[in-house]
């Protein structure tokens, strides 16, 4: 008997991938962060997104981590396993190992590094749609691909009956709002935005979760902004998303790197004692004292 696709909502938060000293990825610490979203109250878990460095990690490491991930979410929440990679055979069989460890859905991002056309991205998207076995999130990532989802391919990707929703980080809130009309189409599509900033903007468009980086390190901040929000309480709406603002804007830039937000997420989990801070090549970890300074902008969450 076949079972409906998940209905994905709510918060979920991209994980980082812990590692081991040499490199290996640390089971234990997946344990750890499972146990702390689950306390937070999130909907869901992101791994092997670009929080996760999927770009820096070699195959073998990737389908490690899809276990390990596995091993500490599933039946705990639900688990989104990030797919994208520049070769198709690779992404496929990315998506078989998530099927196999029990992984919930896949999140596929355009495959980077060549410039391609509009044409030939939906003709990607006929390739490699029909062949995954798990229920698909299409993610629109153009700062870190190099490409965007155009209205054209968006409205062919619709169309897949696997598609169960969209994330999108480009920023750009007018994209947003357009995702948002197209997905009506099928009102059992998940709009989900990925930022921080954004998060009551988005929800005020008719977004339907998040998928945040904070809300990896005080997930319980935008539960209670989804609820104001739910509840017509914008000026605690307001508020929380002010102080999501404010964390940010402190936690992000932590390192001083381009790639300082993925850092300083992994960073804090580390300040919070679930998992080390090391980042796989070439992306720089959070010093001793910048873990410190963490720890300290952490702990006045605890007070909020």
């Amino acid at each position: 008997m076949e079972t409906s696709p998940p209905r994905i909502r709510g918060i979920i938060p991209p994980v980082p991938t812990p590692f081991e000293p040499d490199g290996a990825i640390d089971h234990h610490a997946y344990e750890n962060i499972a146990a702390h979203l689950q306390a937070g109250g999130v909907d869901g878990a992101f791994v092997l997104g670009s929080t996760g460095e999927c770009a820096s990690l070699s195959f073998a490491r990737r389908l490690e981590a899809v276990d390990a991930a596995a091993a500490a979410f599933v039946g705990r929440m639900p688990l989104l396993v990030g797919i994208g990679d520049p070769s198709l055979d690779h992404s496929l069989a990315l998506a078989e190992k998530a099927t196999d460890a029990g992984a919930d859905a896949v999140v596929l991002n355009a495959p980077s590094y060549y410039d391609i056309s509009s044409c030939e991205m939906r003709d990607y998207l006929d390739l490699i749609l029909p062949r995954l076995p798990l229920p698909v999130l299409l993610y629109n990532m153009p700062w870190l691909t190099g490409h965007t989802f155009d209205e054209a391919t968006l409205k062919h990707a619709i169309d897949f009956p696997n598609l169960i929703g969209f994330k999108d980080s480009s920023g750009d809130l007018q994209y947003f709002a357009n995702l948002v009309r197209l997905a009506a189409v099928r009102p059992e599509l998940a709009v989900l935005v990925g930022n921080d900033f954004q998060y009551l903007a988005s929800l005020r468009l008719g977004a339907h979760g998040a998928v945040a980086g904070g809300a990896a390190l005080y997930p319980d901040l935008f539960r209670r902004l989804t609820t104001a929000f739910e509840e017509g309480e914008s000026t605690r709406a307001e508020w929380l998303q002010e102080e999501i603002q404010r964390l940010g804007e402190q936690i992000f830039s932590c390192t001083g790197e381009p790639s300082s937000v993925f850092a300083s997420i992994k960073g804090g989990l580390a300040a919070l004692g679930l998992c080390g801070p090391r980042m796989a090549p070439p992306l720089r970890p959070c010093t001793p004292g910048q873990v410190a300074r963490l720890a300290s902008i952490l702990k006045q969450t605890a007070a909020t």
